[in-house]
Formats: C-alpha cells, sequence, structure tokens
C-alpha cells in the first residue's frame, strides 16, 4: 500500500513493478490477500475498508471517520475478514470480525 499517493502498487516476489491500483480510496494503508485472490484494503485515512479484485477493480467498499487510522487488516481459514479498528475518544484499538456470507 502506498498510503500518501492513495493507491497500491503490486510487484513481484523479485521486487519487479508489475502494475498500480488508482482508485478512490484514501491512505490505503494495509492489504490482506485472501486464498481466492481478494484483497481486503483498510484506507488508514480516509476510514474505509476496500474489497478488491487481483486487477483492483472495487467488489465492495464501506466506512466512515469512525474508522480512520485502522491499522490492520486479516483473515481467517473460515473466510472471516478482522480488522484493527480504533476506539472513538480513547486510546487503543479493537480488533473486529466480519464474517464472509
Amino acid at each position: 500500500a502506498d498510503r500518501e499517493n492513495n493507491r497500491i502498487q503490486v510487484f513481484s516476489q523479485d521486487g519487479d513493478f508489475i502494475s498500480q491500483w488508482p482508485s478512490e480510496m484514501i491512505g490505503p494503508a494495509v492489504v490482506y490477500i485472501d486464498k481466492d485472490d481478494i484483497a481486503y484494503v483498510a484506507e488508514h485515512n480516509g476510514g474505509m475498508f476496500s474489497i478488491l479484485t487481483m486487477e483492483g477493480e472495487t467488489i465492495e467498499r464501506w466506512g466512515g471517520m469512525e474508522f480512520r487510522s485502522c491499522h490492520g487488516v486479516s483473515g481467517d481459514s473460515e473466510g472471516s475478514i478482522y480488522f484493527v479498528q480504533p476506539v472513538e475518544g480513547q486510546q487503543g484499538r479493537k480488533l473486529v470480525k466480519y464474517v464472509r456470507k
């Protein structure tokens, strides 16, 4: 993720540039790619969560400023996705689970 330039850059394992995903994302911070090659992106500056294809096409996008400063995203073997979100008005973070339907 290239948070300062509002894009995701894709590189090979050798570090060769493959492509970039320009989009409406604001400050994409972390990316998790699941076993189905779906990318889950936490937007640090915009407070949004994006789900993208491996071609960078948006599947879904949701959130709001209450989710700003999200610093983590991961998944489990059942397809659930976990985002590390800020706690409104407090220091610290909370782990929120989204179950895939």
